[in-house]
């Protein structure tokens, strides 16, 4: 085989592998198709044992979804902060006693986009709601304080801390401001299955020298979180040029469209097929 031939195959099919090696580069992964993150702050209210007002504190985190189906979405979620409350006598408004705690949860679940399966796949409908479903786990690390007016005034009573499953689901609400980018807000219920969120699940009748009955509080602590978060959107979903996803949408945009466009827009255009039919 002439030596000039031999060249000439070698740089064929090295230009071959080349060309191989980068398209297989330039594939986009499937993994992080419709997937976003979504830096949450809100606040959260406190629902226990005893506690009569200054429920009401603060939460942090964020949320990482992946799209399953067009209109269903898996969601990881992490939060924490601090929550707190206070006893008082309900004659006087007293304190009695209060807690603090730091929290942090760690959920999985899923997001329900109802207008998305009812209308179609459409990722620039300005406002879409959404309902959140999800379960997990919830750490807290509590101290609860007698208050100026309780057993032992102003000294600690309870410090605890633990783990424990917990169940949560809300609604949530999103705008998208471009085809990456969308603002949203999540109101979120959680029930842990522990009655020690907020240091204690038992009060006293009697004085402090003469405890004269324990009584049990109900079983359960909960707490409501309410969020806004900003979501950036790392690829785009593999339903979103897709016809078969996205008819019904495509539809309706295209009747509000034709419906509030002008008139001579239609005129144009029916011009412009008069004029291609006579040629």
């Amino acid at each position: 085989m002439p030596i000039v031939l031999r060249y000439i195959i070698v740089t064929l099919v090295f230009c071959s592998l080349v060309s191989e090696s980068t398209a297989q580069r330039r594939r986009k992964s499937t993994i992080w198709e419709g997937v976003r993150v979504t830096p949450r702050v809100g606040v959260n209210v406190f629902f226990g044992d005893l506690v009569d007002k200054s429920r009401t504190s603060y939460s942090f985190g964020g949320v990482a979804e992946k799209e399953l189906t067009p209109y269903l979405s898996a969601r990881v979620q992490l939060m924490a902060g601090n929550m707190k409350g206070e006893q008082t006598y309900a004659d006087t408004d007293e304190l009695y006693t209060y807690f603090s705690n730091f929290y942090t949860d760690f959920m999985v679940g899923a997001s329900f986009r109802p207008l998305d399966l009812a209308l179609g796949y459409f990722k620039q409908r300005s406002f879409n709601p959404y309902i959140v479903g999800q379960v997990g786990i919830i750490y807290h690390s509590t101290d609860t304080h007698y208050g100026p007016h309780g057993f032992d005034p102003n000294t600690l009573r309870h410090s605890v801390s633990g783990v424990s499953p917990s169940f949560g689901a809300g609604v949530g609400l999103s705008y998208w401001l471009n085809s990456r980018m969308n603002v949203n807000v999540e109101f979120i219920g959680a029930l842990p299955f522990t009655d020690m969120i907020d240091g204690h699940k038992e009060w006293y009748s009697g004085t402090p020298g003469n405890i004269v009955k324990v009584n049990e509080t109900d079983p359960f602590d909960a707490y409501y979180t309410a969020s806004v978060g900003v979501s950036f959107l790392l690829n785009d979903s593999k339903w979103k040029n897709e016809p078969k996803y996205n008819r019904k949408a495509y539809m309706k945009t295209r009747k509000m469209m034709m419906s509030s466009g002008s008139k001579k827009n239609q005129k144009s255009i029916n011009r412009r097929r008069k004029k291609s039919r006579k040629k």
